[in-house]
């Protein structure tokens, strides 16, 4: 089942996101904005998997581990998102030196 939903495509992106968050500096707002953007994009890609995945072992054999796999992914990409947001936000404080 996982090879008809799962695409080398969603597991590079999945490490690109990954590698650029590890490098990701508290003041590259624009990288920071853009990675944000593309790891709401693959948690929602990496949810739709994971509903494929269930809605395929209705009635068949259950593969936990893929699953388990796939949750975890899923918070990942849920941490990399409000973490490069919460960057992302922190350069209106910069740019305005906290002033409203």
């Amino acid at each position: 089942m996982s090879n008809e939903v799962i695409f080398d495509e969603d597991i590079d992106s999945f490490k690109d996101i990954v590698e650029r968050f590890n490098i990701l500096q508290d003041t590259d707002y624009s990288q920071a904005y853009q990675l944000h953007k593309e790891a709401l994009a693959q948690y929602d890609r990496w949810s739709t998997i994971f509903f494929e995945v269930r809605r395929s072992e209705v009635g068949s054999k259950k593969d936990p581990a893929l699953k388990d796999r796939i949750e975890h992914i899923l918070k990942i990409l849920n941490n990399i998102y409000t973490s490069a947001r919460m960057v992302w936000n922190k350069s209106t404080n910069d740019l305005n030196e906290g002033k409203y």
